[in-house]
């Protein structure tokens, strides 16, 4: 068996290279870290986290969007966007989840006196209700038989009202400006601080380049992902939804630990929501719209889209049991690391039960899984309303 046959038509090389991507994705978003750091030194708390963090942190969501479409055959163009649709809703499940869980513990097992974290409202309101609003179009849209360029218009320009409405609400003190001091500590931060002149050029080329990396990665991604799939002989959604979903989330998750280790507890949850508004929208929107614009196609989801409404739904209902923790909590402590916790278990699960009846199988699990998926898509159902509801507002689209 050759290296290209072991790493993409083997589950276990394809787990391998999946390891491989993640720790390479760490590196670079090391150094992404350090020039976002410095491009965003003079965005308020919140806003930081949630433009450049959250935007370059989510370029692997983008970019396995990218190549889930570059690399598709005809045939499986449908099935490989609903595999690249439930990559993105995946990391944002992980997001939501498993990285407040995270920073929560990390910040307070390692910083003497801290019992607790306190999360600013507003910042859980403004982007908690964008992210349930780009959710609910996702549900609706995505329920279309045929997804057209239009969708991925429709995506994008929704991240750009929410965008513009962040950066709008960021308030800036005319009369006192806070001096921040920035330490060069490794090759990177050296490089970018060597000079005061020219540090913001620098700043960019680290961003572009570490970036540059993470898309190599997002490439072995998407192939490894198909790989297990086939070799599994299982969906490849199912692969995305859980493995490239976390992988890709590295650089979400180093960033918010960072930011909450710094104290930065809202720029480290406004990282979370606003790259799950990116994954949501232009990871998956702008691709699409480009892609589906210069090859004048239509993809037809009428086989696909079934497969997503219980992932879509299970989406909305983890944003809004989140959202309501960390709004209703002073203060965010070690019971809600389990609350998480077993959230994101039960979400695991599911997905494996969800994979394992798809595939035919007859497991508890699958039995599970699979009574929620009949019951959506009863005849008549939810997914039929669904339906009808985008069919009526997407038939005019080409």
């Amino acid at each position: 068996m050759g290296i290209y046959e072991l790493f993409f038509h083997t589950w276990y090389g394809g787990l391998v290279l999946m390891v491989i991507s993640s720790i390479i994705m760490a590196k670079a978003c090391d150094v992404f870290e350090a020039s976002s750091d410095y491009l965003g030194r003079n965005l308020s708390e919140g806003v930081k986290g949630a433009t450049i963090n959250a935007i370059g942190s989510s370029m692997p969501e983008l970019l396995t969007t990218v190549f889930f479409l570059a690399l598709a055959s005809r045939q499986h163009l449908g099935r490989d966007l609903a595999a690249s649709v439930g990559g993105n809703t995946g990391s944002a499940i992980f997001n939501s989840i498993v990285i407040p869980m995270l920073v929560i513990w990390i910040v307070i097992a390692t910083i003497a006196g801290v019992k607790g974290i306190k999360i600013a409202k507003k910042v859980v309101l403004r982007d908690g209700l964008f992210l349930i609003a780009a959710e609910l179009i996702l549900l609706v849209l995505l329920s279309s038989d045929y997804i057209t360029q239009w969708h991925g218009w429709v995506f994008t320009m929704f991240y750009l009202v929410y965008l513009s409405y962040t950066l709008l609400s960021m308030k800036k003190d005319l009369h006192k400006k806070e001096i921040i001091h920035f330490k060069a500590e490794n090759w990177y931060t050296h490089f970018q601080l060597k000079h005061n002149k020219g540090r913001t050029g620098r700043s960019w080329l680290l961003l572009l380049g570490s970036t540059a990396i993470i898309a190599l990665t997002c490439a072995g991604l998407v192939e490894s992902c198909i790989g297990m799939a086939d070799a599994m002989k299982i969906n490849p959604l199912f692969i995305a939804l859980v493995l490239v979903a976390a992988a890709s989330s590295v650089p979400d998750t180093i960033i918010s630990i960072k930011d909450g280790k710094k104290g930065n507890y809202d720029d480290a949850l406004s990282n979370v929501l606003g790259s799950n508004i990116f994954d949501i929208t232009i990871s998956m929107g702008l691709p699409l719209a480009i892609y589906l614009l210069v090859t004048g196609q239509r993809i037809d989801f009428r086989a696909a889209g079934p497969t997503l409404i219980d992932i879509r739904i299970m989406l909305v209902v983890v944003t809004i049991i989140t959202m309501a923790v960390f709004y209703f909590s002073k203060e965010l402590k070690k019971r809600h690391v389990l609350y998480l916790l077993i959230l994101y278990l039960i979400f695991i699960l599911y997905a494996i039960g969800a994979a394992s009846y798809g595939a035919g199988g007859d497991d508890m699990l699958a039995q599970w899984a699979g009574a929620f998926i009949d019951f959506l898509n009863k005849k008549g159902g939810i997914s039929d309303s669904l339906q009808k509801v985008a069919n009526g507002i997407t038939s005019g689209w080409r």
